[in-house]
Order: C-alpha cells, then sequence, then structure tokens
C-alpha cells in the first residue's frame, strides 16, 4: 500500500514519558476497519495500532455487519470499492445504527464528487488514497459531525 508519510509512524507512535507517581489507564478506542485488499489491510492495521487503537479488520459490508453486532466501534475506516455491497451502503447502515460513530470513507478514485456521495450516506470524512498519515489522524480524531 503506498501510504504518505510513513517515515511518521515512529514519531507519531512514541508515548510521551510519564513519571512512575502518575500512571493512567488509556483508553484504547475501536476502529472497524473495511479493506478487501490484504497489503493495504495489513499496512493500516499496523499504522491504527502503533498509534494505539483497537482494530477489527474486516473485509467486506458484510462482515463489518457481522462484527458491530458483537462489538460497537467508535471510529469506522471504510474501503468505498468492496466486494457485493459498497462502502457507502456499509455507511448508511452504520450511520442509522450508529449515530455517534465517526465514519471515514477512503478510495483511489475519489474526487469532490465521491465525498459528496460519501457525505450524503452519512460519512464524517473522506481521504483518498495513496493515504497521507497526517490526514488520517486527523480524520480518526475529528468529532461525529452532521452534515444533515
Amino acid at each position: 500500500m503506498s501510504i504518505a508519510g510513513t517515515e511518521e509512524l515512529e514519531s507519531t507512535a512514541q508515548e510521551p514519558s510519564r513519571s512512575d507517581e502518575m500512571r493512567t489507564a488509556e483508553v484504547r478506542r475501536t476502529v472497524l476497519l473495511v479493506e478487501d485488499d490484504p497489503a493495504n489491510r495489513e499496512a493500516l492495521i499496523e499504522i491504527l495500532q502503533l498509534w494505539g487503537y483497537d482494530v477489527l479488520p474486516v473485509v467486506s459490508a458484510e462482515e463489518a455487519e457481522y462484527a458491530v453486532r458483537r462489538r460497537r466501534p467508535d471510529a469506522a475506516l471504510i474501503d468505498v470499492y468492496l466486494p457485493g455491497r459498497s462502502g457507502a451502503s456499509l455507511m448508511a447502515k452504520l450511520r442509522e445504527k450508529f449515530p455517534d460513530v465517526v465514519l471515514i470513507g477512503m478510495s483511489g478514485l475519489g474526487d469532490a464528487a465521491m465525498a459528496r456521495t460519501l457525505k450524503g450516506v452519512g460519512a464524517d470524512q473522506f481521504v483518498g488514497k495513496p493515504i497521507s498519515l497526517d490526514e488520517l489522524a486527523s480524520a480518526l480524531r475529528s468529532p461525529r459531525t452532521s452534515w444533515h
């Protein structure tokens, strides 16, 4: 997978030092990752885990719907073009079921029209491929935004 800014991984993944006197439990946010390309999926899993996210990786919209029955995600990173049902139809269903989840669409064929279409089905953000790590990190940190 072609991910822009991979040299930033180490600096982004470093945890700030803490004194032994004050340790706080970090809450691991769960990211549903829906990506059918194995190389892209593995690269994104590694990046998200380095950033401290708990990742639920799946390859299709159908698998994603099953996965979220067992565990609610805090965010979802969804490829638009999937085998079977599209990522856009999955986003619409997830928005209905989980109104507060941050939904991020991704595609190598994206443009402004694609971003508008995804926002119409409930997506909060759109990131193009190759993915910029800064853009992805910003999208994951963004609050849920209503476009309706």
